[in-house]
């Protein structure tokens, strides 16, 4: 079993592709290639935490969470009343759940957020800061102990979380 995080899928939402730059022909296209290269990496046995703005609508989050691999953990933003409306009904896949908007991980020594914090719990540790926010300028950086999780920044499939941690402890 693998943990993986990712963020900002911005499933079903129409203006993602221009805004973002995705290299996407239309928001069907969109959708159904990000899901598809999350499956390409994530088994049903894994956990992903996908880190705020998961998809645009209440019928294309549904219909995600059942198409997607592994066992989904979401933490909320700002384009997430789709997910969070679901969950309100009881509407959410057994595989899914919502988390906190700060959700600590101690096994893996790091903080996941969406939003870009100057401190988090643990940051006094040694924790990282992972976080899903989509702007440019808030860049990983492995000498603040940052690693930004948005898919656009990391060929549009979720990352395995121990990998990360080796590779921004490695600098």
């Amino acid at each position: 079993m693998k943990v993986f995080v990712t963020s900002n899928m911005q499933l079903g939402r129409p203006n993602a592709i221009t805004k973002f730059k995705r290299p996407f022909k239309d928001v069907d296209n969109m959708t159904n290639e990000l899901i598809g290269n999350w499956n390409s990496v994530v088994s049903n046995e894994d956990t992903v935490y996908h880190l705020g703005n998961f998809a645009w609508d209440p019928k294309t989050a549904q219909d995600a969470l059942q198409r997607l691999n592994g066992n989904i953990k979401l933490l909320p933003a700002e384009h997430d009343e789709a997910v969070m409306l679901l969950n309100q009904k009881g509407l959410l896949p057994l595989k899914s759940g919502m988390m906190n908007r700060i959700t600590p991980i101690n096994d893996y020594e790091v903080n996941l957020s969406y939003w870009p914090m100057m401190e988090w719990p643990g940051s006094m540790n040694g924790y990282y800061s992972i976080i899903g926010y989509p702007d440019k300028k808030y860049k990983s950086d492995p000498k603040k102990r940052i690693i930004n999780a948005s898919t656009d920044l990391w060929g549009y499939k979720p990352q395995e979380l121990q990998r990360l941690v080796e590779t921004f402890n490695d600098f």
